[in-house]
């Protein structure tokens, strides 16, 4: 099992002190946030030089002995702007010259893949409508991202068009070659089974660890539901090698400014650990 955790989980330190800390918590990798307006690294500033930009934040996280796990490109602070589905075509044209800009800086960070949104249901938009639009949009974006050999998921959200697995599966039957950015907290929040989203597991190129319960997307490891000896014995058991990435967020959106994020995580990291350590002592003959 390898270990990542987001630098996005501590918006207010310098860059230089997420990695630390992140370091300090002992993961071996960083999912890095490429987010319009709002990360440590910022799309808009980087703009017409992500080659410098992406060797000198290269440079920062190996020096701490980390690689980078994932990136994960969101072009603004809310979910319609520039989305993968929007109904306009100069924000579509937008949204796919930032999407180049991450693949090309996912690339050079030494990333194998990243991560996107799927898109909303507009103002007068069917779901069919939305799916449609969001299919086309990724499908674009899917092959954008193999010019570089990199793989490319979605993350299925609060707020998006595939908030239940159901939803989720119809867009991946639709995109080949798209998989998914898998947080369960999202769902458990929006009343969801496990058992109903354990089957997405197959179809996760990545996955994002926070605990969660209904009615609330991030909650302390004592409050959590999330059954993770269950998610970690599965992916054991597929041969799962991709990365697990603690991503406690800091942000008044839903409350997610209310949970310690660094103690936290070190326990969440304790926690990932044990699930991985005892499914596999259960797999030994």
């Amino acid at each position: 099992m390898r270990l990542s955790c987001s630098d996005y989980t501590w918006p207010l330190l310098p860059h230089t002190g997420a990695l630390d800390l992140i370091h300090a918590i002992g993961c071996e990798g960083v999912d890095l946030g490429f987010m319009g307006q709002r990360s440590h690294v910022r799309p808009e500033a980087i703009h017409g030089a992500v080659g410098p930009a992406a060797g000198a934040v290269r440079e920062r996280v190996e020096s701490r002995g980390l690689v980078v796990a994932d990136v994960f490109a969101i072009p603004y602070t809310d979910f319609e702007t520039m989305s993968a589905n929007n109904p306009d075509a100069e924000q579509q044209a937008r949204s796919i010259e930032f999407f180049a800009d991450a693949v090309e800086f996912a690339a050079l960070v030494g990333a194998s893949g990243l991560t996107t949104l799927p898109g909303v249901l507009f103002a007068g938009d069917t779901f069919n409508d939305a799916l449609r639009r969001a299919a086309e949009g990724l499908r674009r974006r899917v092959d954008i991202a193999a010019t570089r050999g990199l793989g490319m998921s979605v993350e299925p959200h609060t707020g998006s068009l595939i908030d239940t697995p159901d939803k989720t599966l119809e867009l991946l039957n639709r995109v080949p070659g798209l998989q998914i950015t898998l947080d369960y907290a999202h769902y458990i929040y929006g009343r969801v089974p496990q058992e109903d989203i354990d089957p997405l597991l197959p179809h996760a190129r990545h996955l994002q660890c926070r605990p969660g319960r209904p009615g609330e997307l991030q909650v302390a490891v004592s409050e959590d539901v999330i059954a993770w000896d269950i998610v970690v014995g599965r992916l054991n058991e597929a041969g799962y090698r991709g990365w697990l990435a603690l991503e406690y967020t800091w942000q008044e959106w839903l409350g997610c400014n209310r949970v310690d994020t660094v103690g936290e995580s070190a326990l969440l990291r304790d926690l990932l650990r044990r699930a991985d350590a005892s499914t596999r002592r259960a797999a030994t003959p």
